[in-house]
């Protein structure tokens, strides 16, 4: 009997590659000796003896963890064997003999709704990818808007400003409240504007526009500014 084996298993499989070594050789001797639907009866003699180290079921069970399933006490069950050896077994199609065997070689074993179920999980975890893609543009989208939003008030900025990628992530960096803050950016620089202009026309002091990243950086929004002496 002939079976497939995943031949980047030694270089680009980061779970296998962690295991010791005699339990390397195990995963393969289990590839070799189960049957047609992955199922292996216990002989941990036979085993130690065919590979040369002593295996007990504990130590098993935390090298191969969630990938396989003891059943009947001694026997043992690769869980995504027939996925990856014979691709998605479908009871409805009569026609695929093989796979027809297959299945109900897994209903012997009373596998099968064990079987369905570690075919639905990829299928919903692949679901749940395509969401976060669709949460991820909408949160994109939604920071593209904000970033218009703060433009507006960074070209309105009388001092010296950067470009809008860098000013925008300090901003964003620098306050956890950006979100409530933004919408009233532009309304508090009209403000110091103002102020600025009526103390300049009741002859006080005005210092320089800060550099815009220490404006921000210093909450300067928040500043009220005297108008008289």
């Amino acid at each position: 009997m002939k079976r497939f084996i995943d031949t980047t298993i030694w270089t680009q499989n980061k779970w296998f590659r962690k295991l010791k070594l005699k339990d390397k050789l195990f995963w393969i001797y289990l590839i070799c000796n189960c049957d047609a639907v992955g199922v292996w009866e216990e002989d941990f003699e036979l085993a130690s003896f065919i590979i040369g180290g002593e295996f007990t079921k504990e130590e098993i069970n935390r090298a191969f963890g969630n990938k396989i399933k003891w059943f009947n006490d001694k026997k043992l069950w690769i869980i995504d064997f027939c996925n990856f050896q014979y691709g998605t077994l479908n009871e409805e199609n009569i026609t695929n003999k093989p796979h027809q065997s297959y299945i109900s070689l897994l209903k012997r074993h009373r596998l099968w709704i064990d079987y369905y179920k570690s075919i639905k999980a990829p299928i919903n975890r692949a679901k749940e990818k395509e969401k976060d893609k669709e949460k991820d543009k909408d949160k994109d989208k939604y920071l593209e808007e904000e970033k218009e939003m703060f433009d507006v008030f960074r070209k309105n900025y009388p001092g010296v400003k950067r470009g809008l990628n860098i000013e925008f992530t300090n901003f964003i960096k620098k306050h956890e409240d950006w979100k409530e803050v933004l919408p009233i950016l532009s309304q508090r620089l009209q403000y110091q504007k103002e102020a600025r202009q009526l103390r300049k026309e009741n002859k006080l002091f005005v210092p320089e526009w800060k550099h815009l990243q220490t404006w921000i950086n210093q909450r300067c929004w928040e500043e009220l500014i005297n108008t008289e002496e």
